[in-house]
């Protein structure tokens, strides 16, 4: 079985990276080994999806489902058959300054002896890089929103130039 828990505090807030994390099919952009992710159904406070890891030539497709409890939670399952056990939990939580406390766990047991690679060489060392690659995604995000609503100057239409 592999498990592996992170608690980080993160310069920005709760919505920023709970939406970051809710956002699975962007996950090919910036997780690492994440070669596809699909949302297959969706309600109001949940999808399922199909992902699929890979390095090189070894992949792995699977299915989980998605449990949203914003702005503080998100719980990740699958019943896929390949697995004993996958279960990733985020947890949020405001600090002061616009910050926020994330925790992140993950538990994953596969069915098979014939799967274990698959567990030693793509599910281990992407979840020792989740909270980062989901950290600088939030960043990005967030720099890439500030940049559209700041106006640059000598931007500002005729009528609201001040001259002194």
């Amino acid at each position: 079985m592999a498990t592996h828990r992170e608690t980080r505090a993160i310069g920005l807030p709760v919505d920023s990276l709970f939406d970051v994390v809710a956002d699975v099919e962007s996950y090919p952009d910036f997780v690492p080994l994440i070669r596809a992710a699909h949302v297959l159904r969706r309600d109001a406070a949940a999808y399922e999806t199909e992902q699929t890891l890979a390095v090189g030539l070894l992949e792995h497709r699977f299915r989980t489902r998605t449990e949203l409890s914003r702005p503080q939670a998100i719980s990740i399952v699958s019943q896929d058959r390949s697995f004993c056990r996958f279960d990733i939990r985020w947890n949020f939580a405001p600090l002061a300054d616009d910050r926020c406390q994330v925790d992140f766990a993950l538990d994953c047991e596969l069915r098979s002896l014939f799967l274990m690679p698959v567990l030693q060489v793509l599910i281990l060392p992407m979840a020792g890089g989740m909270v980062s690659a989901f950290e600088r995604r939030a960043h990005l995000l967030a720099a890439q929103a500030a940049r559209r609503v700041s106006p640059s100057p000598g931007s500002l239409p005729a009528d609201d130039r001040r001259l002194d």
